[in-house]
């Protein structure tokens, strides 16, 4: 079995079967990433679908071949930060979504919160940072160096997403 380091390397001479290789034993963790940051779950096959594209054309750029894995991660997060961005910019020019919006967010009670919409009363940051080390399983270093933030926004990212979480679910002792 090759290390990511010896596919990255064929794969920069132009090898689409090591291109290949490397999106067969990493596209399970990247789409898993998009589900739990994405702010539409539909869409995050999509933007893996993105990622991987960007990948190839850019794997010139990644210094160390072992670091894949995090590297597209990084990618990953830094793509639906863009796409929040941009779904941003759509929502502001659409006064009157928002304002439906608004009206059906107030009819849906604290009960009826499903866990999908409980996650996505988190900024993206704090998804990003809980999907990363509670979902995947990545160290709070880890998912600091993926997000390109420091280690102490990451832990304080995390402690505010669970403090939020509990607090909606009106579990305050934990």
């Amino acid at each position: 079995m090759h290390s990511d380091a010896e596919w990255v390397g064929k794969a920069r001479q132009g090898s689409t079967r090591a291109f290949a290789a490397l999106m067969t034993r990493h596209q399970g963790v990247v789409r898993s990433f998009a589900r739990r940051i994405s702010a539409d779950p539909a869409d995050a096959d999509d933007l893996a679908q993105e990622v991987f594209v960007f990948a190839w054309s850019h794997l010139s750029t990644l210094q160390d071949g072992d670091r894949f894995r995090s590297w597209v991660l990084g990618v990953t997060w830094r793509k639906a930060q863009t796409r929040a961005r941009s779904r941003a910019r759509r929502r502001a020019r659409d006064g009157a979504w928002l304002e439906g919006q608004s009206r059906s967010g107030e009819a849906v009670g604290d009960a009826a919160l499903t866990a999908v919409q409980l996650f996505e009363t988190l900024s993206p940051d704090q998804r990003a940072a809980l999907a990363l080390c509670h979902g995947e399983g990545w160290s709070h270093a880890e998912a600091a160096d993926i997000l390109g933030q420091p280690l102490g926004t990451v832990k304080s990212n995390i402690a505010r997403a669970k403090a939020k979480l509990r607090a909606r679910l009106g579990d305050e002792d934990e």
